[in-house]
């Protein structure tokens, strides 16, 4: 068989490559496949976390995905060759050696590669919900023990991305108050709604375009004001800076 310039000069230069092993690397090592983005991601800066319990299968979390590791086993030995370029890498230098020289520092047989699965979202409404939030004067909230999460808390028990994590905070209705994440009790949530209704009706306006600023001052004396306003966010949809349409 007959071969072309091109693929012999592209032969010569593998061959050109001297490999030999080095000290052995220090500490443990595992070799992960990773899409093009998610390459991408991190050399552009980004970083991905792995999360999970010990009683749970670990994920790896991008700043916006969730994906399964599974190990996969390999029947040819994968080498650890740092800085090691590609022969492609090499053509396009403008000088190099004949002969490359290369130290080995480890090998193995299997590397972990990843699957796009679901965020795992159920264990947040599970957390949230241990200490739903009854109001400023409740006595639970003077009580230092009872559990409560920040932001990086949730991100450290849940296996998810922060903002998968972020979305579903929304779709559970809840809020951010003195730095912890929270679930409204469902009898101080029906409170605040009432004054709202209550409100709205006195003044005569349609529940499709309820005044938020005077919404706000109106109920002040009797609520802490980002808790009428988080009700109106619940149950209606922003349309301009100052108001709230609540009829869907």
């Amino acid at each position: 068989m007959k071969r072309t310039r091109e693929e012999v000069d592209a032969t010569l230069l593998i061959a050109a490559r001297c490999l030999s092993f080095g000290p052995p690397a220090s500490g443990d090592f595992c070799l992960l496949q990773l899409e093009p983005k998610l390459c991408q991601q991190l050399e552009d800066g980004h970083s991905l976390v792995i999360r999970g319990d010990k009683d749970e299968q670990a994920v790896l979390c991008s700043k916006d995905k969730t994906y399964d590791l599974k190990r996969a086993d390999t029947s040819n030995v994968l080498l650890f060759i740092p800085g090691c370029k590609t022969p492609d890498q090499l053509k396009k230098e403008e000088a190099h050696c004949n002969i490359i020289h290369t130290e080995i520092f480890g090998f193995s047989n299997n590397y972990w590669e990843l699957r796009r699965c679901r965020p795992k979202l159920k264990k947040l409404k599970k957390l949230l919900m241990e200490n739903p939030y009854e109001g400023p004067d409740s006595q639970k909230e003077k009580d230092s023990n009872c559990s409560k999460y920040t932001t990086e808390d949730l991100l450290d028990q849940i296996q998810a991305s922060e903002e998968e994590i972020m979305i579903q905070l929304q779709v559970l209705n809840a809020c951010e108050i003195g730095g912890y994440w929270r679930i409204l009790e469902f009898d101080y949530e029906m409170k605040l709604l009432n004054h709202v209704t209550q409100l709205v009706d006195s003044e005569s306006w349609s529940f499709r375009k309820v005044p938020l600023n005077t919404c706000l001052q109106e109920l002040g004396p009797l609520e802490p004001e980002e808790m009428i306003e988080h009700c109106l966010k619940c149950y209606g949809k922003k349309y301009v800076d100052e108001g709230f349409s609540t009829g869907g």
